[in-house]
């Protein structure tokens, strides 16, 4: 179920052309692969992605930075934390997610699988993990 909405997800941002700039460096660097042998080519491509990833990476917590401003203006607990209002503490977190699901059906990373060890994993667990919190 996660895996489809991660897919969707994904699709639809790809259609917005938010992964555009990445596909055009990679393909870059594909059109000169000719030129790098070996592991080279694939370092400079990993090296590309990499990049790319840790961008989206940052986006996500800049989403969560900003559903923390919007706890600090208020807009908390206002309708439901503010759920149908743009740029409250629910749309934040909501924009998190869709990126969270975005980079997730990109990765091609088995959301359903990974959840489902998680949960096992963490039932396994001492209080509070055995932190203070």
């Amino acid at each position: 179920m996660l895996n489809e909405l991660a897919k969707q997800i994904n699709e639809s941002v790809r259609a917005k052309g938010f992964w555009d700039s990445m596909d055009n460096a990679i393909s870059g660097l594909e059109d000169h692969a000719l030129e790098y042998i070996g592991s080279t080519e694939c370092a400079i491509v990993k090296a590309t992605k990499d990049a790319f990833i840790s961008q989206k990476i940052a986006l996500i917590q800049s989403e969560l930075s900003e559903a923390l401003e919007a706890m600090r203006k208020g807009d908390y607990t206002e309708n439901g934390y503010g759920i149908g209002k743009k740029d409250s503490f629910a749309d934040e977190l909501i924009d998190a997610v869709v990126r969270i699901f975005d980079l997730a059906g990109e990765l091609d990373i088995d959301l359903d699988a990974q959840l489902a060890f998680k949960l096992a994993y963490n039932a396994q667990r001492e209080a509070k993990h055995g932190k203070e919190f």
